[in-house]
């Protein structure tokens, strides 16, 4: 096991302290392979709960603690827009709920280490009405078939939200939004001020995130540890339904992978997982994760985003989505040309 994955672990609580001390150059790897996956925040509780000789060299501590700040910051930043943001579009007329960044931040035991980017609100209320209310007060950026980009602050993208997930495959969609509208009356749990949906539908929605992701250009650890502690939090009552949505959306040998993911990375025990562990479907998610880091942004190979051999390389682990890809993009591509 590598000592990058054992201090993820020691920051997880799974373990205690390291096997053996790294050297000056295993620590610098350490860090930037943090930074790659996006989880320095994360890592600094790790650093924390090492004995005095396990830590690193000094000035790398210092540098990772700086890091740390920067996120700690923006995390803020973030929680403050998105009460904002609430507040906002309340003004004009509908209602919202934040998902995924300081929403999935709360589960963490240190929520602001947590890394953040965009703010991503779901609009209770018909496209129509709220694309005509952001329209007039807003500048919009980008307008696709599940969101539209608007810009409301100057120092944090916003994307609102119709369709908070989506599938490519007809069938699986077509459960999925009939779920997602049955969902939309769950999202009234208060945060610091903005709504935020309960961890049952997290349980689900995260995954789907992540689904998305890994189709579309590639995930991180950070991903990873996001489930880690939604499932932490997921009461036992909710964990059968949880498992019949992944089944129902196709979702299950993700979830399978995710699991080994979860046991292998994150040192999670038998008793969190929803469902069997496939080793199989777990090595290929995990080589997807450190291959490209947070989001494939750091991918040396041809499976880049939307590429041919990207789904090719997916096409015997997800056939029932990737086969779906290309029609489903034609189709948003006459949307787009329509409603753009």
């Amino acid at each position: 096991m590598s000592v990058f994955i054992e201090l993820l672990q020691v920051a997880l609580r799974s373990r205690e302290c390291l096997s053996r001390i790294p050297d000056v150059a295993e620590w610098e790897l350490i860090y930037d392979e943090a930074e790659r996956q996006a989880v320095l925040g994360i890592m600094l509780d790790g650093l924390e709960r090492l004995p005095q000789e396990q830590l690193p060299p000094a000035i790398l501590k210092l540098q990772w603690i700086g890091a740390a700040r920067m996120v700690e910051a923006v995390t803020q930043q973030n929680k403050a827009r998105s009460k904002e943001l609430s507040a906002n579009v309340k003004v004009v007329g509908f209602n919202g709920c934040v998902l995924k960044g300081v929403a999935i931040a709360r589960y963490y035991p240190t929520p602001m280490r947590r890394q953040c980017g965009d703010i991503d609100l779901w609009a209770f209320g018909r496209r129509k009405d709220v694309m005509a209310r952001l329209k007039r007060d807003y500048s919009i950026e980008h307008n696709v078939w599940h969101h539209v980009g608007v810009r409301m602050f100057e120092d944090v993208p916003v994307e609102i939200h119709f369709h908070p997930a989506w599938l490519y495959n007809p069938l699986c969609n077509w459960r999925l939004q009939r779920w997602l509208n049955r969902a939309g009356s769950w999202g009234d749990k208060q945060n610091d001020g903005y709504n935020v949906m309960p961890v049952k539908f997290d349980a689900v929605f995260s995954l789907l995130h992540t689904y998305r992701h890994l189709l579309a250009e590639g995930i991180g650890i950070r991903h990873i540890v996001d489930y880690y502690y939604i499932l932490k939090a997921l009461p036992a009552e909710d964990r059968t339904d949880v498992v019949e949505d992944l089944k129902s959306f196709g979702l299950l040998k993700l979830a399978k992978a995710m699991m080994w993911v979860l046991r292998e990375i994150c040192g999670a025990k038998d008793g969190l997982l929803l469902c069997e562990p496939s080793e199989k479907e777990g090595r290929f998610l995990l080589d997807e994760i450190m291959r490209g880091g947070n989001f494939g942004y750091y991918r040396k190979d041809n499976r880049k985003r939307n590429s041919v051999a990207r789904m090719c390389a997916l096409l015997p682990h997800y056939p029932r989505e990737v086969l779906w890809m290309v029609p489903w993009k034609l189709w948003h591509k006459g949307w787009r040309m329509v409603n753009s």
